[in-house]
């Protein structure tokens, strides 16, 4: 487990993102981490498995790297290149097994993250917020966005482990990503077929069901969606580079819809939905010296 970056946990603002697997920090929330990151605030990211069940999604990968290299050392120095490419001030591993797509919860294998004892698991991440104090924590929605059993776990173990961390540090805001709201989905669709172009969203639209309430939370980041396809691209082994990601002209997607959309899960702070900013009706500084106060009479 890597640690905190000389100097860096008393920046004002400090943001944690907990994603299950590798290259989940580039496809849900690396532009917002990219923009807080920009804006000084410390942004910090906790990786819960090795992503080591992962398949190769990306046909032109390199499959002797993979063979000599193994699945898990593969998609750890994607990970690196991907962290490099978004910014991030720290990261941590908390290193345990993937535990594969399963459609029926019985079939995880035992091991894995998704069968670890949950208070076990929460336990090594409520460490992660004691070192680094976050004021925000992003992970998913309680149903991991999809039902992945460890996007699951991963929203599990952050709530339980926001409880076990307290009173030694008290995080004020939790959200759960929200990549392809349906809000995002249908500004994008529309704007492809207004420019003459296929839409890759075309069967998602023929799904149904829109449209579904406004998010939380649109983060506006369009300045760093070249971050983003960065670290993407760096997870060669997951991300096909002719893939829906990057079907959609950058320039197009910056006209139609420049933000990255939340869910807020709780607030201890007031704020007005819909938000622009994930530290929105939060006076850090005023926070902080809360905390401490109750740390010294405690």
């Amino acid at each position: 487990m890597s640690g905190p970056a000389a100097g860096g946990i008393d920046a004002a603002r400090r943001l944690l993102f907990v994603h299950a697997h590798p290259d989940d920090e580039s496809s849900k929330g690396a532009a917002t981490a990219a923009h807080y990151v920009d804006a000084g605030d410390r942004v910090t990211l906790v990786t819960c498995t090795d992503g080591a069940a992962g398949d190769v999604l990306n046909p032109s990968f390199d499959a002797a790297r993979l063979e000599a290299l193994g699945m898990a050392a593969v998609r750890r120095e994607e990970l690196a290149a991907a962290v490099a490419a978004i910014g991030f001030h720290a990261t941590y591993d908390l290193g345990y097994a993937d535990s594969g797509w399963h459609e029926d919860a019985a079939t995880v294998p035992e091991g894995t993250f998704a069968r670890m004892d949950l208070d076990v698991a929460a336990a090594a991440l409520a460490d992660v917020l004691r070192t680094e104090r976050p004021h925000v924590i992003v992970t998913y929605p309680e149903n991991g966005g999809y039902p992945h059993p460890d996007h699951i776990m991963t929203h599990l173990v952050t709530v339980r482990a926001v409880e076990l961390a307290a009173p030694d540090w008290q995080v004020a805001k939790l959200y759960g990503t929200s990549t392809f709201h349906d809000e995002r989905v249908v500004a994008m669709h529309e704007a492809m077929l207004a420019a003459g172009l296929e839409s890759p969203f075309e069967e998602w639209m023929e799904e149904g069901g829109r449209p579904e309430l406004p998010p939380h939370a649109r983060v506006r980041c369009d300045a760093t969606f070249a971050r983003r396809d960065a670290a993407l691209r760096a997870h060669a082994s997951q991300v096909d580079p002719d893939s829906f990601w990057f079907a959609m002209p950058r320039e197009l997607e910056r006209e139609a819809y420049p933000y990255e959309t939340y869910e807020l899960l709780w607030s201890l702070v007031a704020t007005a939905l819909p938000e622009d900013d994930l530290f929105a009706g939060l006076d850090v500084a005023a926070w902080d010296a809360l905390h401490d106060a109750r740390q010294r009479v405690g």
